[in-house]
């Protein structure tokens, strides 16, 4: 059986170098076995239909599938993840994470099982039982202590609701923006903003969904991108596809640029050329 691996780096989930099937590797498929119609199959059973292309210097994979295939495992942490051809251009692929383990379920689904189940069943006895225990005991000692307890508790619940206050106060005055035109954020390009960009946390919070999906980036003035929206803990990226974006835009560094959410899975990118007339009148002077 033949094989390759490639690796998940996130600034180049959807690059054309990724989406690349090796030569040396492409070369050994035979005719009968080789069809533009690839499945890729994970461990756990689910599979995904890409197409192949082919260009004058190589052989890739599309964009469509490819980016699905990345957003329904939650890719880009450096995975190292081997394709093995098992005929008719079917691909077993095995998932290594960053920690050398390998991925046997979908990573959604890795913190559930029965165990977490019984834990969290245990738990809550315990605190059952806890509470019981100070019900009965009734001594003076005991009321007393029970009595300095509640105090801080109401200080503590009263500082949680000023906390809450303020998030409210704020998330307020940020729907009003929103009800005066179309959700928005605003970006000044920097370097690394050329192969991935980070989503502001409050414009996140407020209207991406808590999923990697696949959103169309639109130009003003015609032509558009599948770009993959990919949803971390730590923070939210366009990143598959975004790459590419930012060449054909084009975008440069310095570059004012404003996402407004036109739909929910859409938005439409426009850009401040004043900063790049600057540049490009000081490299004539």
């Amino acid at each position: 059986m033949l094989s390759f691996f490639k690796i998940f780096q996130r600034a180049d989930l959807s690059s054309d170098c990724m989406r690349a099937l090796p030569y040396s590797f492409i070369s050994k498929v035979s005719e009968k076995d080789f069809s533009y119609k690839m499945v890729i199959r994970a461990q756990w059973g689910k599979t995904w239909d890409v197409e192949v292309s082919k260009n004058p210097t190589y052989y890739y994979i599309e964009t469509r599938g490819w980016d699905l295939f990345v957003s329904d495992n939650a890719l880009g942490q450096n995975e190292f993840i081997t394709f093995t051809h098992r005929g008719n251009m079917v691909f077993h692929v095995n998932i290594y994470e960053q920690n050398g383990l390998e991925m046997r379920k979908p990573r959604k689904f890795q913190t559930m099982g029965p165990s977490s189940g019984i834990k969290k069943e245990e738990g809550e006895n315990s605190l059952i039982d806890v509470k019981k225990e100070e019900e009965s005991d009734e001594s003076p000692g005991r009321a007393e202590f029970l009595v300095r307890k509640k105090k801080t508790e109401d200080s503590k619940s009263s500082k949680k609701k000023m906390t809450r206050n303020k998030v409210k106060k704020k998330s307020k005055s940020k729907s009003k923006q929103v009800l005066d035109g179309v959700p928005e954020f605003k970006i000044t390009i920097r370097k690394s903003y050329l192969k991935f960009l980070a989503i502001p946390k409050h414009f996140v919070d407020d209207h991406i969904p808590n999923k990697s999906k696949i959103f169309t980036i639109r130009h003003p003035n015609g032509g558009s991108w599948k770009v993959l929206c990919l949803v971390r803990e730590i923070r939210t990226i366009f990143s598959g596809g975004y790459s590419k974006l930012a060449r054909e835009f084009p975008l440069m560094v310095g570059d004012k640029c404003t996402f407004k959410l036109i739909k929910p899975f859409e938005f439409v990118l426009l850009t401040s050329k004043k900063n790049r007339e600057k540049m490009d009148q000081c490299m004539i002077d």
